[in-house]
């Protein structure tokens, strides 16, 4: 009997746009053509153990120029974020965006001043396409449970203990064992240090596998054990590829525009074999 872990789980891609925690990770370039600001919120953090995650509020300006810039789409907390990493400097400078979690970005969007909290609106379209690929099978490593029997000696009772030390003794008393005798009971009246086990135990290992005649049984319990083996799958990839073009407008003025792409690819299983 085998009870199955599989190590790669096939999960069903989800087209998602911004209506979850998921992250959207885009790489691109932030063009500015004038001086833009940004208002940032304060970022609490703990003085001794993360200070240098703290934050005051305060205002970023993005001076005009062309410029790389990451752009992550998610959850902070309980609300969604923009983050903006814009290489304009060294380090680069982070801007984050922050707005309701109940506003969902999708084909086409705005971000209104008092949505974001800034002195301009965020407008643009997200495109959005998928694609798969062929249908691939081979073979896949994964993990699988096996019952393992484990047996402990039990614990002797308090007369088994009292009887075994006697018996000791009384054979102690005698000297060393005579090498042509090295079996208990071997000198007149010394009785048996290992009752009721005939041969004692490491006298003569493997004459009886698996005979015991002591007078305490072994503990024996079941235990599961992880094997490593491997499953033959059939699978296909699903990649979704995400294009956005925004803009930063003030007073029907675009300040700035940022465009990036996204690519995340996922495998999904349409068929998977006993690990073994």
């Amino acid at each position: 009997m085998k009870r199955r872990i599989f190590a790669f789980a096939g999960i069903a891609a989800m087209l998602a746009v911004l209506a979850g925690c998921d992250e959207i990770k885009f790489g691109g370039s932030l063009g500015v053509t004038e001086p833009i600001t940004f208002a940032q919120e304060a970022k609490d953090c703990n003085q001794d153990t993360d200070w240098w995650n703290c934050k005051p509020a305060g205002n970023v300006v993005v001076n005009p120029g062309q410029f790389s810039a990451k752009a992550v789409m998610g959850m902070s907390g309980n609300q969604k974020q923009i983050r903006l990493e814009v290489n304009n400097a060294k380090p680069a400078t982070v801007i984050e965006l922050n707005f309701d979690k109940n506003i969902n970005i999708g084909e086409n969007f705005t971000l209104t001043a008092a949505q974001l909290k800034q002195n301009f609106d965020l407008t643009g379209t997200l495109l959005t396409k998928v694609e798969k690929s062929p249908e691939q099978s081979g073979n896949e490593s994964c993990t699988y449970q096996y019952p393992q029997t484990v047996c402990r000696a039990a614990a002797k009772s308090a007369g088994e203990e009292a009887a075994t030390e006697t018996a000791k003794e009384e054979v102690n008393k005698l000297g060393p064992f005579d090498p042509g005798y090295p079996y208990p009971g071997s000198f007149p009246q010394v009785p048996n240090p290992y009752p009721g086990q005939y041969p004692y135990p490491g006298q003569y290992p493997g004459q009886y596998p698996g005979q015991y005649n002591g007078p305490t049984p072994p503990n024996c319990h079941t235990e599961w054990v992880n094997r490593p083996g491997y499953m033959y799958v059939r699978y296909y990839l699903e990649t979704t590829l995400r294009d956005i073009d925004a803009k930063f407008v003030q007073g029907g003025k675009s300040l700035a525009g940022y465009t990036g792409h996204a690519s995340d690819t996922q495998t999904i299983y349409t068929y998977k074999s006993e690990c073994r």
